[in-house]
């Protein structure tokens, strides 16, 4: 997702949860090349209902946070909610790293 698909959410009255997982930048690439382009600015994006009228967010950093944020998402009826969750940059799923190992050994 780009981010503008919330403002076709709002037009439709649909009630998506939607989930960030901040980790500062592009994540995915980092394991097949650390470098200055991974940094990128780090948008709020709590800040989001705020600017498109509509919608909840959430900023959670512990799992309890996160279960409180998911609690009051799944109760929301009326608009979108997005709870993001921050990690640190260097925080990657096995799956990621397994397949960044796969990618580099074919480049």
């Amino acid at each position: 997702m780009t981010g503008t698909e919330l403002s076709t959410a709002i037009r439709y009255g649909l009630n998506p949860i939607i989930l960030v997982l901040n980790n500062h930048g592009y994540g995915t690439i980092r394991p097949l090349g650390e470098g200055a382009f991974n940094d990128i600015v780090n948008w709020r994006y709590t800040n989001f209902p705020e600017m498109l009228g509509a919608g909840r967010a959430f900023a959670v950093r512990t799992e309890g946070e996160f279960d409180s944020a998911m609690m009051a998402a799944l109760a929301e009826t009326q608009h979108f909610v997005l709870i993001e969750a921050e990690l640190e940059k260097t925080d990657m799923s096995p799956a990621l790293i397994r397949l960044a190992e796969k990618v580099s050994q074919q480049v």
